[in-house]
């Protein structure tokens, strides 16, 4: 009975702020529906004597307070705020989280200040306190937690977008449940004060910062981006097409500040100390935690990720699965009832959830089918474990995000039980370089061996054809089927005691043993056709794009390989444009003469010199005798030689270019890209590619294959039809 009072109860409260976070109800009729269950709850505890219905009336109540509770903290965004969208507004206010490195900008939260003034506007009111934004910006300053800065720039709200998968990712929802409305692209930002903020966070950044620093001249990149990662969930530095071969081969996990990653490596760091005293071992395993969640800088989604994890450890070595499964249960309402958004809008509290329940529940359900495995390096339950985390999160991430790995499997299975000891190293590599840099470089060239495998794993699987594909509209009630039928197997039978699974090992017959291993085998001959197949096509490939590869060199060793030499402007009106290229005297192109290769592939180069005025803009529309401003979508002011190869922002190098018909600007875009990328990599000289894209960029996009247009497309976030 106190069993079942307890799941209604957390049930109940979940399935209301559920219900409220998608379906708007009234909060007097929550109120209301709450009362009544108050009664009833009355009525059956004191004369009618009847279970069944105390529990119903708890279930009611405790529904209704959920809905009560989120409606809490369901605030609308200040109105005084929400007049200034689109203004270019003044704000000051204090950097109160880390910022995030991404690769091709930095992003920072930043609470306003509770008075202020927006553009001189209201300067006697005073603004709402604990308002958050997201600000967006350049590699240019030098910014950190606790900073005190203003800030202009054109004040937005941030809008849902399309994922790579076809998905459409909630972001405003996602914003949201951090108590962020707006957004601001590239604002003009001045430092006024430093220091401010939590002593301990900045103890805590500050740390995190001296220890990547210290790791990272031991270990070299991009080893060393995938060991931040792995031991501090940094991945926001990483290329595009990395983070693409981790999402392709279902291993995002090993880096993201999650239950699906936290649980597993604790578990296994525990199972290395599993030679010390039985409570020693589970000490040592929480101890990594709490560890980890400290050099993460303490976020609340390594904390929620650290809370799922100690719960499975515990679980995993008492055996206690049904006491911690209501701790896991509470754990997880507390969370809610904190914030109630994480429920539908945080999916790293979803995985997590979901993971740790996998491992919990699960896991030892599923060990059974692997007795054939040796138990030698614990190589048992690393596969038991694996499988029941990936084939528990499998349904979400398929409705989630759209992505089926098919490699997932051979891929987890050949990296994880490395990642254990690639973080022990890694730890180790850090703090050993903050004592003497020579010190931590033994440690730094195991922790570089253990990772160079690792990202060559990844790259081999991501690599494969097939290797992944896009299910864009997996259906929610199909994904609710598969849970219930899951929790049902689960829960549908008591699970056995430790003892008994020992006995049943013990009887495993020689006949079962020879069967387990004629279903591996036959496993293992069906992945071989896979792989084969897999290395067929992708090798055919591979001899197209080498094609497609020839046919560009022998187009671009055509054009002179000498410094460039461009026409000059021999008339200003009557510009007419040629399809997709301009009119050569009109816009014949221009560089900066005083910038360098160098320069040119620094990370951020080209928001520190893009500098085209409005007047400029209709000046140039005005030459080509279209009307300002063209619709929205049709024209855009491009650079014929861009930015990111040396162009200038002269009038001679500028032109409004259409986007169809196809090829347009977008189409132009990707042949951008692809020029600096290949510039950069010492694979074009910058000349060449400068002189190919001012007189036609046309025969190098021709030239792209398929495959490295779709490739183009994905790297490139921006690029979309």
């Amino acid at each position: 009975m106190r069993d079942k009072i307890f799941y209604f109860t957390c049930f109940g409260f979940a399935l209301g702020v559920l219900l409220r976070s998608f379906v708007f109800v009234n909060f007097y009729t929550a109120i209301f529906a709450g009362v009544i269950a108050v009664f009833l709850l009355l009525f059956f505890t004191l004369i009618s004597k009847n279970n069944q219905g105390i529990v119903a009336s708890i279930f009611i109540i405790t529904f209704s307070l959920g809905i009560i509770r989120f409606h809490i903290a369901d605030e609308p965004a200040p109105y005084i705020y929400e007049s200034q969208v689109g203004s270019s507004v003044e704000f000051s206010g204090e950097i109160i989280d880390e910022p995030s490195i991404k690769e091709k900008n930095i992003s920072l939260t930043v609470l306003l200040a509770p008075q202020g003034s927006a553009s001189g506007l209201l300067e006697a009111k005073p603004f709402p306190a604990k308002t958050e934004i997201l600000i967006t910006t350049d590699f240019a300053g030098d910014y950190k937690y606790g900073d005190e800065i203003n800030f202009k720039g054109k004040l937005e709200k941030p809008e849902n977008f399309m994922t790579d998968q076809g998905k459409e990712f909630d972001y405003v929802n996602y914003l949201r449940k951090d108590g962020i409305f707006y957004v601001m692209k590239y604002p003009k930002i001045e430092v006024i004060s430093r220091g401010h903020g939590n002593f301990l966070k900045n103890i805590l950044f500050s740390a995190k910062e001296k220890f990547l620093e210290k790791m990272n001249m031991a270990i070299s990149e991009p080893e060393s981006l995938l060991m931040g990662g792995l031991i501090l969930g940094e991945k926001s530095s990483f290329s595009q097409a990395l983070r693409q071969s981790f999402v392709n081969t279902g291993t995002i996990h090993i880096v993201a500040l999650s239950g699906y990653n936290v649980t597993i490596v604790a578990e296994w760091i525990m199972k290395l100390f599993s030679f010390l005293p039985k409570n020693l071992g589970i000490g040592m395993g929480i101890l990594s935690v709490i560890l980890f969640i400290i050099m993460s800088g303490g976020s609340s989604t390594a904390i929620r990720a650290g809370v799922m994890a100690v719960l499975a450890l515990f679980a995993r070595a008492t055996g206690r699965n049904y006491d911690v499964g209501r701790a896991l249960v509470l754990a997880g309402i507390i969370m809610i009832l904190f914030n109630p958004f994480v429920l539908a809008f945080d999916v790293s509290f979803q995985l997590s959830f979901i993971a740790t329940i996998a491992v919990i529940f699960l896991s030892p359900r599923i060990e059974k089918y692997f007795l054939w495995v040796p138990k030698r390096f614990e190589l048992r339950d690393i596969i038991s474990v694996t499988c029941a985390a990936y084939i528990f999160v499998l349904p979400f991430i398929l409705y989630k995000m759209g992505n089926l790995s098919l490699v997932a499997l051979p891929a987890n299975i050949m990296i994880l039980p490395f990642i254990p000891i690639t973080m022990i190293f890694g730890f180790l590599t850090g703090f050993a370089g903050i004592i003497w840099h020579f010190l931590a470089l033994p440690f730094g060239y195991v922790s570089y061996f253990l990772l160079h495998y690792e990202l060559s794993t990844i790259s081999f699987f991501s690599n494969l054809p097939f290797a992944s594909f896009s299910i864009p509209n997996f259906p929610l009630i199909l994904t609710l089927v598969i849970y219930a039928f899951m929790l049902w197997k689960i829960f549908r039978y008591p699970l056995p005691e430790k003892k008994e699974e020992i006995k049943k090992e013990k009887k495993f017959r020689i006949n079962d043993i020879l069967k387990s291993k004629f279903k591996f085998l036959i496993l293992l001959f069906i992945c071989s056709v896979i792989i084969l197949s897999s290395f067929y096509f992708y090798y055919s490939n591979r001899e197209q794009n080498n094609i497609a590869e020839q046919k560009l060199q022998a187009l671009l060793l055509k054009t002179p390989t000498h410094l460039l030499v461009l026409e000059s402007r021999d008339k200003d009106n009557d510009c007419r444009v040629r399809g997709p290229l301009p009119d050569p005297d009109c816009s014949p192109g221009a560089v900066f003469t005083d910038k360098t290769l160098e320069q040119i592939c620094v990370r951020g180069y080209t928001k520190t010199v893009r500098n085209v005025s409005t007047n400029l803009k209709k000046k140039i529309y005005a030459e080509y005798s279209i009307a300002y401003p063209a619709p929205k979508g049709s024209y855009e002011v491009d650079h014929i030689i861009p930015l990111e190869l040396g162009g200038s922002n002269d009038i001679s190098n500028l032109f409004p270019e259409s986007a169809e018909p196809m090829p347009g600007f977008r189409e132009k875009d990707l042949v951008e890209n692809y020029l600096h990328q290949e510039s950069c990599a010492g694979n074009v000289a910058l000349s060449v590619a400068q002189y190919q894209i001012a007189t036609d960029w046309l025969a190098v996009y021709n030239s792209l294959s398929p495959d490295q247009i779709t490739a183009l497309k994905n790297q490139y976030h921006n690029w979309s039809y």
